[in-house]
């Protein structure tokens, strides 16, 4: 029986594959430019099928993302996982967070929780010409729609300390600090409109302690266009990680409101 099971998901995986890769082979015969709007469409359309999958159901269950979003997510990580460029409309708001932070001179730690287009991000820094290490148990990660993989730092026993050392470069991290379930004292729990959320304080803690900028961000779908939302943490005295902690759940909680009006 279990190798049966075994052998049915292996088949699935199998298809899987196969069913991304002649979609993605298919979309380079869009131009790149429509290949951003051709995929809301085809995400819209594909819904019913990505709801009788456990990937979309885990994902809905974070309370972060609507059908829509995870359905582009899982649309637009075909395209790049198989090499299919293309380009993403996206709106900034709060770009002068970044550009305060940037000027800086300091290390710059940009955390935003497990949503599903949140990793699009790494596409804008990118096309700003900037490279953030990005933590991620990916080692070839992608980066969304380019034919470029993101410098990645796979989670260890040491990462904590990579990751205070790059921000104490002057380095761009990225990462997110939510978790999917609770890691005896090293975690906290919050709540939000759409259910609870829990995250780890360890990041914020590095942070404080390297004396780096910390910028929150999201992003979402609004119409067939993505929008990007950024904001700073308040600056508090060196090592004060639960006031970046604090800021970390008011964000949340005021997208996830937000979101909830959408």
């Amino acid at each position: 029986m279990q190798a049966e099971v075994v052998n049915a998901s292996s088949r699935r995986e199998i298809f899987l594959r196969a069913a991304e890769f002649s979609f993605a082979s298919g979309m380079r015969l869009v131009p790149r430019r429509w290949r951003f709007d051709a995929s809301v469409l085809i995400a819209g359309a594909s819904l019913p099928l990505f709801r009788l999958t456990n990937e979309y159901r885990e994902q809905r269950l974070k309370g972060f993302d609507n059908s829509r979003e995870i359905a582009l997510h899982f649309v637009l990580n075909a395209l790049s996982k198989n090499g299919t460029q293309f380009h993403i409309p996206i709106t900034l708001r709060g770009s002068e967070e970044l550009e305060r932070a940037l000027a800086s001179g300091k290390g710059v730690l940009v955390m935003g929780p497990h949503a599903a287009l949140t990793v699009l991000m790494v596409r804008l820094f990118h096309d700003r010409c900037l490279n953030p290490l990005v933590v991620t148990p990916d080692p070839s990660m992608p980066i969304s729609g380019t034919s470029f993989t993101a410098r990645t730092l796979l989670p260890s026993p040491t990462f904590l300390v990579k990751i205070m050392n790059a921000l104490r470069r002057g380095e761009m991290v990225c990462a997110m600090p939510d978790r999917a379930e609770h890691h005896g004292e090293r975690t906290l729990e919050f709540t939000t409109v759409n259910g609870r959320v829990i995250v780890s304080p360890a990041l914020m803690r590095v942070a404080a302690h390297s004396q780096a900028k910390v910028i929150f961000t999201e992003v979402h779908l609004e119409g067939r266009a993505l929008v990007a939302t950024l904001a700073s943490a308040s600056t508090g005295p060196a090592g004060a990680n639960d006031t970046i902690t604090k800021d970390f759940i008011k964000f949340v909680r005021a997208r996830a409101e937000a979101r909830s009006t959408y």
